[in-house]
């Protein structure tokens, strides 16, 4: 994933403005985007702390390069040569656990109808 900065506007001003910023507050929108280029998600930033969207932006290129390195890791076989806490190791352990659980096809609405029990008339 990256992060894209667009540039500072105050025609778009998010459902919920925050808290401190004033009527002129001008925001900063940061697009997450996808290895292709998609836009994933957008986050709106008020312009208040200076250097907050590119501190954000810092922080997901940095998570982004890890998953990354992590990812070809396991896909070379090196896995066992993370060094990772043990809570780290607790919660993928549980995600493995939990995605193993999930059906391979999205329910539908007419399985889960099916489930129900059906009222008698």
């Amino acid at each position: 994933r990256t992060a894209v900065v667009q540039p500072a506007h105050n025609g778009h001003v998010p459902h919920i403005p925050h808290p401190g910023a004033g009527r002129d507050a001008t925001y900063t929108t940061i697009h997450l985007e996808t290895g292709l280029g998609d836009v994933e998600y957008k986050m709106t930033f008020a312009n208040m702390n200076d250097g907050l969207a590119a501190k954000f932006c810092n922080a997901v290129s940095l998570a982004s390069s890890e998953a990354t390195a992590e990812q070809a890791r396991k896909r070379l076989g090196h896995e066992g040569l993370l060094n990772k806490r043990s809570s780290v190791r607790y919660a993928n352990a549980i995600g493995a656990e939990k995605t193993k659980e999930q059906p391979d096809a999205p329910v539908g609405a007419g399985e889960v109808l099916a489930g129900m029990p059906s009222p008698a008339f």
